[in-house]
């Protein structure tokens, strides 16, 4: 079979392995430009499983195999996509794979696709430290900000609490990433029934829960969202925590907290946003920058994220009946400096 042989009879093909073969044999061979028209041939295609099935591997292929040509085409392809995670799937594999001379040139195109281009930029930021120092990429992001594009925020360098960020790793057949959160070791911290801090609850920020909300609309999450301010400076431990009356708490279970520095929790609220959940493949790196920048900023006091330096953090856990404790738990609280005001982010999912 060849690619012009590809199309006839996919739709009813029980398995695309030998179609697969065939893509990633043409991009490692550099016929961009023939999976470019046939890509082309299969969007005007009866649709079925099959035809998007190879439709994103064609994508894939032209995005993870290094070439110019197989870029070129991966961002021609990318700048028609419907599906805004198509494109952010896209854009995080260009980074991930092509080699940084090979994307530059691309960004002459950026007015074709800004979105894409708009992601790609903070996908590279991720992967590529110094990238800011390129022109092309310094003038798509000045016609961003010009824009109001909500990526356009974030700055082309990494912040000091961005040194821990886990990036997925990529293949032609999936991907791989770390989760750096789930059930813990449990502490046995003893438990004080009716135990209460005395304090005001205040209105959560809204953007609070901006790195977990995927849990939420792509899974079976759920998540809690509170902020007080507390009678009395206290010390955030397990025994602040089990006396704000949070919802994730309530009931019979060990609870486990550990002290965590911004970085730990700019990991996790990375991880959350980026990578998802059970059922949710997340926003991508792009929006999941900017997501978790969004809860970390929230949870420092709402002001700017670089706040977060002067916060006290934990990392929480429970065995309550609250948390799933499949894979997808999350507890994070900050405490201001005069230890009164604490905002308390926690989410859970299951598969």
């Amino acid at each position: 079979m060849s690619l012009d042989e590809l199309p006839a009879g996919l739709h009813e093909a029980e398995d695309v392995t030998r179609h697969y073969d065939l893509v990633e044999r043409a991009a490692g061979e550099g016929r961009a430009g023939e999976l470019y028209e046939l890509a082309l041939t299969l969007r005007a295609a009866e649709p079925g499983w099959q035809r998007d099935a190879v439709l994103l591997h064609i994508q894939q292929a032209l995005a993870l195999t290094p070439g110019p040509g197989n870029a070129a085409c991966a961002v021609r392809l990318a700048a028609t996509e419907q599906l805004d995670s198509r494109v952010r799937l896209a854009a995080a594999q260009l980074a991930s794979a092509q080699p940084v001379d090979n994307l530059l040139p691309l960004y002459e195109e950026y007015e074709q696709a800004p979105e894409l281009f708009a992601c790609l930029t903070q996908e590279l930021v991720l992967r590529h430290p110094d990238i800011g120092q390129h022109g092309a990429v310094r003038r798509v992001t000045a016609h961003l900000a010009d824009a109001n594009h909500p990526l356009a925020i974030l700055p082309l360098t990494l912040l000091p609490l961005e040194d821990s960020l886990d990036l997925p790793s990529y293949s032609l057949r999936g991907a791989s990433y770390a989760i750096p959160f789930g059930p813990v070791e449990r502490s046995g911290f003893p438990r004080r029934p009716g135990h209460q801090m005395p304090a005001v609850e205040l209105l959560a920020p809204g953007l609070l829960t901006a790195a977990v909300e995927n849990w939420a609309e792509d899974s079976n999450g759920r998540i809690e969202a509170r902020a007080f301010r507390l009678a009395m400076p206290a010390e955030l431990d397990a025994e602040l925590l089990e006396g704000l009356g949070l919802t994730c708490l309530a009931g019979e279970g060990e609870v486990t907290v550990r002290a965590a520095t911004p970085s730990e929790v700019m990991r996790v609220l990375f991880a959350a946003a980026a990578t998802g959940s059970a059922y949710g493949s997340g926003r991508g790196g792009a929006y999941g920058r900017l997501l978790a920048w969004q809860s970390m900023t929230a949870l420092a006091g709402g002001t700017r994220v670089e706040d977060a330096a002067g916060r006290t953090w934990v990392l929480f856990d429970a065995s309550t009946a609250w948390f799933y404790q499949v894979a997808w738990d999350v507890g994070i609280a900050a405490l201001d400096p005069d230890r009164l005001l604490v905002h308390v982010l926690a989410a859970t999912d299951t598969d």
